[in-house]
């Protein structure tokens, strides 16, 4: 077997730019893309997530545009600090663009010169008058990490800068030579909110995929050179965890070919991923720490998280390019558009953010809380008037029952019709209860039979009635004392008036009447 030498580890390279003429660079269908589109004089940008490889293809396609008769300038603007003024950053662009292009000025008298007018005017002329003016060949300028801008106040004129200079094609044929590439990890809503000036209406689009198995044809050679015989099963079982993500990839690639020489078995590998990616030390690696910061730092987190939730969970997320929350989740690169859906990039990614990792970085919703605890709050204070209610209630009754059995050892009819006729009115069941349960056929009788007008009204016999009549039937077994009963009731109501008689004494009356 041969034993790995120690340059084949330089042959991979993950995180960072791939030099022009690195053996370990992967051809995708976005290179052709890419470069056709500068070649016809169009304006691109390139907006994906971290790590998937736009400054190597940034460096590559200036390569073959250069060798094209194309002069390119490669501008990074987080070279350029977020901290600087507005003329300090201007002039780091056009130093930039007067190095990489080898213009015949220097850039910062020149830029003195001009102190009376603003940056995005000054930066303006010298793409006229002197990028243009100086330059007869074709000239792409890539603008690098343009997510840099987020934090800047004066961004909007730099990219409205860019979409004049396509603008003024249409009366200034020296524009035609002219085209811009700009390339980051943010969305175009994100960096000009105003459509008339924004350059990403009028430029093409350029969609970075991961590695397709068919494009990684240099890892698997260089794989397969390390590793007679295993390349081939190496690269499959290496995309069966990254789909192709293009660090992911490298880094697993670069690990192997470090190893000291041995049979590559599916086992080990997955030892590998699990010691790169999927352990608790894991959590500091590059790549995974960039999505945590990402996700973590974000002002729509929660909206975020709640998304990724539902494409964790396998359900259907249809495609929305003009979603601001789909956009921002695709460039975490956890989830990529496939066939109109959004679904889970890669293997690793689905065990790192798993559902533990969700509930942890769903952030608490204080509106939420503060609601339920009002809710709670109502509530608990409902429960305190229902409670003190029912207790009031509980002690009435109470009370009503014992002012009624203390009228019938007194022989007072009227306070014991009265009593009764109130419990009746507050709880019918317990009035029946103390009624028929608590006092003796006698007793009961007796209320009645020296009910007069003196003694009753006919309001309180009337509830009295209503309240006791219905279920003689059911408390007092058929038989004298609930014939005797009956009949002294139907004699109150007689002595007292009738009209207040209903359905429920209609039969225990009829022989009365």
């Amino acid at each position: 077997m041969t034993s790995p030498d120690v340059k084949a580890t330089e042959r991979f390279k993950a995180g960072g730019t791939l030099h022009r003429d690195a053996p370990s660079y992967v051809t995708r269908l976005a290179d052709d893309e890419l470069f056709d589109c500068v070649l016809k004089g169009e304006y691109c940008y390139i907006l994906t997530p971290r790590q998937m490889g736009k400054s190597s293809l940034m460096i590559r396609t200036a390569e073959r545009l250069r060798q094209r008769g194309f002069q390119a300038a490669i501008i990074d603007l987080s070279g350029l600090g977020t901290q600087a003024t507005g003329e300090q950053w201007y002039l780091g662009i056009v130093k930039c663009l007067a190095l990489d292009l080898r213009l015949a000025v220097e850039p910062e008298q020149w830029w003195r010169d001009r102190g009376g007018i603003t940056p995005a005017q000054r930066f303006d002329i010298f793409l006229q008058d002197v990028v243009l003016a100086e330059i007869t060949n074709p000239i792409v300028v890539f603008v690098d990490e343009i997510d840099s801008t987020l934090k800047l106040t004066f961004a909007d004129d730099f990219f409205a800068a860019i979409r004049h200079t396509y603008n003024l094609r249409a009366r200034e044929p020296a524009y035609d030579r002219l085209t811009f590439v700009l390339l980051g990890v943010v969305a175009p809503t994100d960096l000009i909110k105003d459509r008339t000036r924004t350059p990403f209406n009028i430029g093409h689009a350029i969609d970075l995929q991961e590695f397709s198995r068919a494009d990684v044809g240099p890892l698997e050679t260089e794989i397969e050179r390390l590793y007679p015989g295993q390349g081939r099963r190496i690269l499959d079982h290496i995309f069966g965890w990254t789909n192709g993500h293009p660090y992911l990839t490298q880094k697993l690639c670069q690990e192997i070919a470090g190893a000291p020489a041995r049979a590559w078995t599916d086992a080990e590998i997955d030892r590998l991923v699990e010691t790169l990616f999927l352990g608790d030390e894991a959590q500091q690696e590059d790549n995974i720490q960039f999505v945590n910061n990402y996700v973590e730092a974000s002002p729509e987190r929660r909206q975020l998280v709640q998304l990724y939730r539902r494409i964790y969970a396998g359900k259907a997320v249809k495609e929305d390019e003009r979603s601001p929350a789909q956009n921002r989740l695709k460039l975490t690169g956890l989830v990529r558009a496939r066939g109109g859906a959004l679904k889970l990039r890669n293997e690793i990614y689905h065990q790192v953010f798993n559902t533990t990792w969700i509930k942890r970085n769903t952030p608490t919703n204080v509106l939420q809380i503060v609601t339920w605890a009002a809710v709670a709050v109502i509530m608990l204070a409902i429960g305190a008037a229902l409670l003190f209610a029912y207790r009031q209630q509980q002690e009435q009754i109470a009370l009503l029952k014992e002012k009624y059995l203390h009228d019938i050892e007194t022989g007072e009819v009227s306070a014991q019709m009265y009593h009764l006729g109130q419990l009746c009115g507050v709880a019918q069941a317990e009035a029946q209860g103390v009624f028929f349960d608590q006092t003796d056929p006698h007793q009961q009788q007796q209320l009645f039979a020296t009910a007069t007008l003196t003694t009753t009204s006919s309001v309180q016999l009337a509830v009295v009635l209503d309240c006791l009549a219905p279920v003689i039937e059911r408390r007092i077994p058929k038989g004298d004392d609930r014939a005797q009963l009956s009949s002294a009731m139907c004699g109150a109501l007689h002595r007292l008036g009738d009209e207040y008689g209903d359905e429920h004494l209609e039969h225990m009356c009829a022989a009365e009447r």
